[in-house]
């Protein structure tokens, strides 16, 4: 497959994380599975991967906690 957003690359089978603000947080789910273009980065997901990240982004919202990150 040709990536349609940079035109030139192709993507192939890989791990991703995919991160999405929902509401008021910031979800991120590790380890995906996607088609991923090695020209620019570009993930695409199939329908199953699709449903697997919308209940795990809603899972982990409805246990959010608040998190302060500081850099050392």
């Amino acid at each position: 497959m040709i990536c349609v957003i940079c035109k030139t690359g192709t993507c192939k089978p890989g791990k991703t994380h995919f991160s999405a603000f929902v509401k008021d947080a910031f979800v991120v789910v590790k380890n995906v599975d996607a088609l991923i273009c090695e020209n620019c980065g570009e993930a695409y997901y199939d329908a199953d991967t699709t449903r697997y990240i919308q209940e795990q982004t809603e899972q982990a919202y409805h246990n959010i906690a608040d998190v302060e990150v500081m850099k050392v």
